[in-house]
């Protein structure tokens, strides 16, 4: 999975029209990890895992069959995405948004009241000594960047005690 994840960072960057290179090196000796989850049936109203980003880089969704269960939040509502044999899910999570890119989309997982849903998610992440910051290129003229350079693992490390004191790195 980290050969997906590296070729996606590096189609990300090209897209952008940035140097792929730049981007792939914070990956290299980076870390992932990989989480399996199964949500029984459940008739019970409940969702299964509550609304959140992600602090990785790139997270990989994989659904081991065709019960659906992610969703995304989309302008304020609750979407399904709809499992697709064999495909890959990409989630950007908030490392990648320290370029400037994107803001991370907000996903739940929510259970089937008939149906098991199983999935196998890996979350890809930089080498936590790198530092990263806004991307010149994508910083719009007459706007300052939103984010300041900081080293990976100070994110990790104010993401990991509270996922709202994420946001006073902001510059």
């Amino acid at each position: 999975m980290s050969k997906v994840a590296v070729s996606i960072v590096r189609f990300i960057a090209m897209e952008l029209g940035l140097e792929a290179q730049k981007f792939l090196d914070t990956y290299k000796e980076g870390t992932y990890d990989v989480r399996m989850n199964c949500h029984p049936p459940c008739p019970e109203r409940v969702i299964g895992v509550n609304p959140h980003t992600n602090i990785s880089g790139i997270t990989l969704l994989l659904e081991c069959g065709d019960t659906p269960g992610l969703q995304i939040l989309k302008d304020e509502h609750w979407v399904n995405v709809e499992p697709v044999n064999g495909a890959i899910v990409v989630n950007l999570g908030h490392v990648m948004e320290q370029w400037e890119l994107r803001s991370p989309i907000s996903k739940r997982a929510v259970v089937n009241k008939s149906k098991q849903r199983l999935s196998i998610i890996t979350f890809y992440y930089p080498n936590s000594l790198v530092h990263i910051g806004p991307t010149e290129k994508l910083i719009k003229s007459g706007n300052p960047p939103v984010y300041r350079l900081l080293q990976i693992k100070s994110i990790f490390i104010a993401f990991s005690i509270e996922s709202l004191k994420f946001y006073s790195l902001i510059a």
